[in-house]
Parts: structure tokens; sequence; C-alpha cells
């Protein structure tokens, strides 16, 4: 009798662990991919809305359950389901439904159908959704301008892994003029300080950020801001005031921790700071939109100078290259390196650029320079070249001219004697110079060997007192001469000590402020993009619940997460 029951026992265990096991290896399979690719179209529409279009190429890990449905995250609930249709590899999707399981409060349900992709199958996803409304708020700082910021969909970090290849196009609305938009700070961590620009098909102004290595799982935010005439009246919104937006992260903290009052004040410190950082570093960029049609080339014939301008190198730097330019041509002696003081010598060499006579213009009768004029001269510059830019590919032309300076330093390091690696160093010294390791290669390229120092050494008083010897028996008077006789020589270590103190020094001296030049410049050249002004708050896929907080100029971001 014991024996039976010990037999039902046994027979009742063995059904019970078939049943829990026949449910665990069917539902198990959780979904697991990797994002290859994200690209997205947003369309700002002179309504005030967007069209978006979406491209994911999903690989379906081995193994895992099938991607049968994808959540599409969106920026508002104005949106029509009816109007967003999709496709897989060109078959079109089963239907888009409202059962979203994505963060945030708006999105919808993408199912595949007999599209979806098989374990250890690659797909491309493509979603078009094509009117979103409420996307256009009124710029903070600008009242004449309108602002739109959008988040594309990121997925969450339990089923995605690995970095996609993001693209993000925005095209702004029609009618707006290449030089009256202006485009938002790239998220943190990107690898753009600022857009690729150009037109799009339809002739109008086109943003571009692109990441081969992006978070798939993080929230990247990107905006521009325009002329409001180009989009309707009635669609501007205004966002929250700034206090407003505290208490919204305020609340977002409260309801995330137990004691929120020192992750509100570490917060608050942490947004005040990274937003001091953001406007230094935004300051340095210059550069206005060139906007360059792809296809077209490369921008040749531009000097060193102003391929300079074209590589963002700082402006110190850059007005220190034309102050060389001029010693080279025999037009200025230097008279003193503290402070900085010029002589322009007379006559005048013939056939000086534009640029080196508008830095001349900037010497005072006592030989100091006014940093009003350097501010013009610098603003007159970056404008030159952008216009010289229009029609041509910057990427190319940018790759272009640091490969002259890849070669101009190749033909110093292989010539075989000193008398041609002296003459080559002069004749490319402002090439040489765009190179960020300019200090380190000179002191490689003359560490031994004698050195004939150039014609114009004479006219840099601060290199003459430290080889005064040398520049006695050869440093000329007056203008450069094009003939090179009785040239004095330098040991090869001294030479490059002092062309890189030389250079090194003026270009901490020209300026009072290169931070505050150069944002004096890049005020009339490239305005600093509108500061982050109130938007609504979304919940987000973490695991405290807190909001992703799209607080933002265009307060329209797509909050989305999930698995699916």
């Amino acid at each position: 009798m014991r024996w039976n029951k010990i037999l039902v026992l046994l027979v009742r265990c063995v059904v019970l662990a078939v049943l829990l096991c026949y449910p665990f290896s069917s539902y198990a399979q959780e979904y697991s991919f990797s994002l290859d690719q994200e690209v997205v179209d947003v369309r700002v529409n002179d309504d005030g809305s967007v069209a978006l279009e979406y491209w994911f190429t999903f690989t379906c890990d081995p193994g895992a359950h099938p991607i049968d449905v994808v959540d599409l995250g969106l920026p508002t609930g104005d949106y029509d389901p009816s109007g967003i249709s999709g496709d897989v590899d060109g078959e079109p999707i089963a239907r888009v439904g409202s059962d979203y399981e994505g963060g945030g409060d708006h999105g919808v349900a993408v199912w595949l159908g007999g599209a979806e992709i098989q374990p250890g199958q690659t797909g491309t996803v493509h979603v078009v959704v094509d009117r979103v409304g409420g996307m256009v708020y009124e710029d903070s700082d600008d009242p004449g301008y309108a602002s739109v910021e959008f988040s594309p969909t990121w997925f969450g970090s339990d089923f995605v892994h690995g970095t996609t290849d993001m693209t993000v196009r925005f095209h702004l609305p029609p009618g707006v003029q290449p030089e009256e938009p202006r485009w938002h700070g790239s998220p943190s961590g990107w690898p753009q300080s600022q857009p690729e620009t150009g037109l799009d098909g339809r002739g109008q102004v086109l943003y571009m950020w692109h990441d081969p290595a992006a978070s798939p799982d993080r929230q990247y935010v990107f905006g521009a801001s325009f002329p409001r005439q180009y989009v309707s009246e009635s669609s501007i919104q205004k966002g929250p005031s700034p206090l407003e937006q505290f208490f919204a992260l305020a609340g977002n903290a409260v309801s995330c921790c137990c004691n929120p009052i020192p992750i509100i004040i570490a917060g608050f410190a942490g947004i005040v700071g990274l937003a001091i950082w953001g406007q230094r570093r935004r300051k340095m960029q210059y550069l206005p939109p060139s906007l360059a049609i792809e296809g077209v080339g490369i921008k040749r014939g531009l000097t060193a100078v102003e391929a300079a301008i074209l590589l963002e190198t700082p402006l110190n730097k850059v007005l220190t290259m034309i102050l060389f330019g001029l010693l080279r041509k025999g037009a200025v002696t230097v008279l003193d390196d503290s402070p900085l003081k010029i002589r322009v010598n007379e006559p005048l060499p013939e056939g000086l650029h534009s640029y080196e006579n508008k830095f001349l213009a900037a010497v005072k009768k006592d030989g100091t320079l006014s940093e009003k004029q350097l501010r013009k001269t610098a603003i007159d510059l970056v404008e030159a070249v952008n216009n010289k830019m229009k029609g041509f590919s910057r990427r190319e032309t940018t790759a272009y001219y640091r490969d002259i300076v890849r070669r101009a330093w190749k033909q110093v390091e292989s010539a075989e004697t000193p008398e041609v690696r002296s003459q080559r160093f002069d004749e490319g010294l402002e090439w040489t110079m765009l190179d960020e390791e300019f200090e380190e290669r000179t002191r490689r390229t003359f560490r031994g060997g004698p050195v004939f120092v150039p014609v114009w050494w004479g006219h840099y008083r601060p290199w003459g007192r430290h080889t005064s010897g040398a520049g006695a028996r050869g440093a000329p008077t007056g203008r450069a001469s094009t003939s090179t006789p009785s040239l004095p020589t330098l040991p090869g270590a001294a030479f490059a000590a002092s062309i890189v103190r030389g250079i090194e020094g003026t270009s901490s001296r020209i300026v009072r402020s290169v931070s505050d030049f150069t944002g004096g410049v890049t005020e009339v050249t490239n305005p600093l993009p509108k500061p982050s002004s109130g938007g609504g708050s979304y919940r987000g896929g973490s695991g405290c619940a807190c909001a992703c907080a799209c607080a933002c100029a265009g307060c329209a971001c797509a909050c989305a997460g999930g698995g699916r």
C-alpha cells in the first residue's frame, strides 16, 4: 500500500514537472536583437506638423522571439493611425495597433504579420507617419523664431544590444532660406558638434546628424529654429516657464526616490554646470552653416588661412597664421612680444590678401592691436570662406585640405639636405601650422643638424633675442628678399624651440581672451543655438518610472522605449 502511494506521488511529480516545463519552453523566449541601423526623416510642414519616415534594420538573435511587432513612440497624441503605413523589405505590414507597450504617453504598435523577422535573420522595417501635430513652439530667446525638437525612437536595454548606425535628417519648412535657420546643439556624446547642412531634393534646407556607433537604448534630442513666418501662426505654441520646468523635474525626482532633496540640488547644479560648459564650447564654433550640395565636389584654391577657417581652427591661431604670413612677406616687424607690438613696414609688398590688409588696419599707432578691428577681420574672413564654400561639399573639401597639410609635412620630413628641409618648412609654414601636432613634429623634424634660418627671421624680434649671434650675421633690415645669400644657421633643436616658443607665445598674447574674442565672432557669424525652454514630460521605460523629461525648445520629443 505504501509503495502504491509512493508510485502515485512520483507520477504526480513527473506530470507536474512536465506541465511546468512545457510552458516554460514555449514562452521563455524573449525579444533579443541588434538595431544595426536607424534612419529617420523629420519633415517640418508649414502647418506646424511633421511627417516622419523611419527605417529600422534589425537582426533577430538566434533562439530569440521573432520580431513580430515594433513599438514606435510618437511625439504627441495628435496623429491619425490610419495615416501610418509600413513594410518589411518591401512586404506590407499587417496592421498598426493602439496596443503600444513602449515608454512614453504616445505611440503605436506596428505589427509585421507574415513579414516578421525570424531568429538569425535581418530585416528592415520601414514606417511612414504622414502627420504628427503640435510640434512647433515659440523660440525661447527670439520671439521672431519658431523651434522644433525631436527624439528618435529608442528601445529597451533588456532587449537590444550593440551599437546603431543612426542618421537623423531635419527638413525645414518650405521657403526657409539657407542663412536663416539655426541648429540646436548636438546631444551629449554625439560625435558631431554640429550637423551637416545642405539642400534636400525639394530644395529645402536640410540638417543631418550621423553617428555610426550610437546607443540604441538611449534618447537623443535634435532640434532647429527658423523664422516663424514659415509656419502657420496658429500652430506655434508657448512652452512652460523655467520655474515650471524646474518643479516638473523636481516632481519626477520625488516619484523616483525617498529623499529627493540631494538629487534635486545635485541635478540643478549639474544642469547649470552643463549649461555653462555647453555655452563656452558652443562659443568656439564660429563657422556658419556651409550649405554644400552633395555631389558638387571640392572647393580648391583656398589659402592656408582660409582652410584654417574651414577646419574651425581656434581664431587666435588663425590670427597668428596671418601675422606670420605678413612676417614672411616683409610687411611687418614685431617690435616686442609682451605686450605684442608690431610695426607696419613701408612700402607694403604687392598682392596682399584682403584679410592681411584688414589685419594691418588693426595695428594702432603705438604698435598694439585693436581687438575690435581684429574681430571685424575674423568676421569678414569667416563670411568670405562661407561664401566661397557655397555649392561645394564641406566634407570633401575639409578632407582635401587636411591632405594638403599632411603632404606639406611629408615634403619637409622627407627632404635629404638641411638646405632643402629649411626651404620647404619656410614655404609651407602656414600649412604645417594647421597640424594639431605642429609643435611636436617641429621638434622631432629639426632635432639634429643645422637649420638655415629663413630670410625674414630678423623681422621677429623675440627670436632675435634668443639667437642674436645668428641673427646679426644674416637678418635683413628691410622687406624680405627672394634671394638667400649667406643665410645664418642654427642648431636644429635651438631653431625648433625658437619657432615653437614664438608661435605659442604669439597665439597666447594676440588677443586677451580667446573665448570672449571668439564668442564675439560667433554671435555674428553663427548665433548661439537657442537654449532649451519648457515642454511636457513623458513616462520613460526605466525601472523607477522617472519621466524622460523632454523639456526643450521644441517640446515635442518622441519618448519611446520597450523591447518589441
